[in-house]
């Protein structure tokens, strides 16, 4: 997004705002004593409101410097919870006080000034609205990755721990049963063992605390060998940089989006060959899957098809981008980029607790 300038205001219109200025600042210190004593705000929000009236601008070096305080203002006004709408009548009421100590005059370049002042206070306003929404997915995300962490927790701590006993006493049967009966039971217990297998494989979908106790590089490892062995795919794997000292939250995004994409590249793509490659440095980091298999339309895609909108919603909370490419019968190929370190997760930095 562009910064907010006087180029919104046409040259001959910028001359007669400037103009219009010039007789508003002797005047700026009592039309904002003024106004200000009838302004009805929420606590905190006077000194923004004050610093985007033509008080504001006429008292600043130059309109260029104005409108990137109003769009600050505009964010402001929203975290205080003042809508534009009321902005802009108090700023119709400031006009109105402008319009006495200047005897009418200059309503053409007021009214230009008005305009060009709203669009950069609504800029500002659904920015942070915008950045607000960002904030509230990102805990939603984080609140949901805490839940898988409990979910895994349990299913290890309560139906893992009983299904082991339970294969322990299938075999402790087994030995002492008799012989006609030791085929059934070994069978049983031997359904036993899938589904420990199983619940294992969920547990480290659900909670990889192999990535909170060894880092990012280890955990795909981890699971590309996982992969490989479950679908018969063969995975190959490059990893370069320190993938361990980027924060938490990244390494979480970049872990995920691999485990989708192996996962869509190993079910979905009926894929034999799959490469992935990681690299990170301390300012980006770039993740690619790509793989041999059935591929598909990406235009034609649903939003929700192979998980790529949760793929991508995880990495715009970060600040990232993912790419995808894919045509049918040629494979695809995923791309994400990330920063190293974004606003908010720095300093949320890797905080690994061994068994």
């Amino acid at each position: 997004m562009s910064k907010p300038k006087a180029g919104w205001l046409a040259p001959g219109a910028r001359r007669h705002v400037v103009t219009m200025l010039h007789g508003v600042e002797p005047h700026a210190g009592s039309l904002t004593r003024r106004w200000r004593a009838r302004l009805r705000v929420p606590r905190g929000a006077a000194a923004a409101m004050v610093s985007i009236t033509p008080a504001a601008a006429a008292r600043l070096t130059s309109l260029e410097v104005f409108f990137p305080e109003v769009e600050r203002a505009g964010g402001d006004l929203a975290r205080r919870g003042v809508t534009p709408e009321r902005a802009t009548e108090a700023l119709r009421d400031f006009d109105n006080l402008v319009t006495g100590v200047l005897d009418g005059r200059f309503q053409p370049a007021r009214e230009q000034l008005q305009l060009a002042t709203q669009f950069a206070l609504y800029r500002g306003f659904y920015a942070e609205r915008e950045a607000e929404v960002r904030r509230l997915e990102s805990l939603a995300r984080h609140a949901e990755e805490q839940e898988r962490r409990r979910i895994g927790r349990e299913l290890h701590d309560e139906a893992g721990q009983s299904l082991l006993l339970l294969r322990l006493q299938l075999e402790m049967l087994e030995r002492e049963a008799p012989v006609r009966l030791r085929p059934e039971l070994a069978g049983a217990r031997a359904t036993t063992e899938r589904i420990v297998a199983e619940l294992r494989r969920i547990v480290a979908a659900l909670s990889p605390a192999v990535l909170e106790r060894l880092g990012l590089a280890a955990a795909i490892r981890q699971m590309t060998v996982r992969v490989g062995a479950a679908c018969g795919s063969e995975v190959s794997l490059r990893i370069r940089g320190q993938a361990a000292r980027l924060p938490l939250t990244v390494q979480e995004v970049v872990y995920r989006i691999a485990q989708e994409a192996l996962q869509n590249a190993a079910k979905h793509a009926r894929a034999d060959r799959i490469n992935l490659s990681l690299d990170s440095t301390d300012k980006r980091v770039r993740l690619c899957v790509a793989d041999n298999g059935a591929g598909f339309a990406v235009e034609a895609a649903r939003p929700t098809g192979f998980g790529l909108r949760g793929m991508r919603e995880r990495a715009g909370l970060l600040g990232g981008t993912l790419e995808v490419r894919s045509s049918p019968g040629q494979g695809t190929s995923i791309l994400l980029r990330l920063p190293a370190y974004p606003i908010g997760a720095s300093d949320v930095q890797n905080s690994r607790t061994s068994d």
